[in-house]
């Protein structure tokens, strides 16, 4: 069941690009105001947060469980694969990276930028308005890119498999709540949600907690589908690294497995500089990297599947 859920997903993603229709948060920035609009949680750091993600995951449970026991695997099915396409990441992945790659290539920085934001957190996209230098901002892209399909997928997919539907949308509400948090922080009217700030510390640390396990089977992942002794040794470095964010370990892992890449893997002529190539070669490699990665993932779900009944 497990398989067939992901697979209807991952097929939507496909025709959509993303989540499509299912993934409008209209209802969550609400539910922010709300429960920090109460005088309840104000001034109790952690409170509110709590509230925030697990009242709805706990009321995701409960229409799992009546669906279930009213229409069985039909009812599981029903309401797995919407509440999972929810779950995935936000915008077309695909599209934001081959328009930050043809600015990139027409050595158009500013517009490069302009294309870069829909992978980039809000505190990223500030920063990277100060930026010139077109090396720098290949690596907050390099970076904000891989944890940008870290997050849209493989982290939802491990905590669906290890808590199923209730933690997917686990995982998808911490990370929505850390976004919310962090614009109210940066917004100089942040409404109700502006009492919530105090948490903005709480949402980062419990976010890197629950993408410690994901993001380190998708190293490992990428040490198998990549360059293995390079990933291998990233991967057994930072095993243990309770100091280094998601994003700063993935890069790691990345440019492990990645080895030795060079400009001739790029797919664009020789138009472009030594260096445009080069750089350009990178996300290209990361973005075969993932995808295999990710059969990886479906074709062991699908093996587990079958030797298991």
């Amino acid at each position: 069941m497990a398989l067939l859920i992901v697979l209807l997903a991952l097929g939507l993603v496909q025709i959509w690009g993303s989540g499509g229709p299912l993934q409008r948060d209209g209802w969550f920035s609400h539910w922010a105001n709300f429960i920090y609009g109460r005088g309840v949680v104000q001034g109790k750091s952690g409170i509110g947060f709590g509230l925030l993600v697990l009242l709805p995951v706990l009321g995701t449970a409960i229409v799992l469980a009546v669906a279930e026991a009213m229409l069985g695997w039909l009812g599981v099915l029903l309401v797995s694969v919407p509440v999972l396409l929810y779950s995935f990441g936000r915008g077309n992945f695909n599209e934001a990276l081959a328009g930050y790659l043809r600015a990139w290539y027409q050595g158009d920085i500013e517009e490069a930028k302009k294309a870069a934001e829909p992978l980039m957190e809000p505190a990223d996209i500030v920063r990277a308005q100060s930026i010139s230098s077109a090396q720098e901002l290949h690596g907050m892209v390099f970076r904000a890119a891989a944890y940008r399909a870290f997050e849209r997928l493989f982290a939802v997919l491990f905590w669906f498999l290890l808590l199923g539907i209730p933690g997917a949308m686990l995982y998808r509400l911490s990370h929505l709540a850390h976004t919310e948090l962090s614009k109210a922080s940066l917004s100089e009217e942040g409404g109700a949600l502006a009492a919530g700030t105090a948490d903005q510390g709480l949402a980062a640390r419990w976010l890197w907690l629950i993408e410690w396990m994901p993001v380190r089977a998708i190293g490992f992942s990428l040490a198998i589908v990549g360059n293995f002794a390079g990933c291998y040794r990233a991967w057994r470095d930072h095993l243990t690294c309770k100091h280094s964010t998601t994003e700063e370990v993935l890069e790691y892992y990345l440019e492990g497995a990645l080895g030795g890449i060079d400009s001739s893997e790029c797919s664009a002529g020789a138009a472009v500089s030594e260096g445009q190539r080069l750089c350009g070669a990178e996300i290209e490699g990361m973005q075969a990297l993932l995808s295999r990665a990710l059969l990886m993932w479906v074709t062991l779900m699908a093996l587990h599947g079958l030797f298991a009944s």
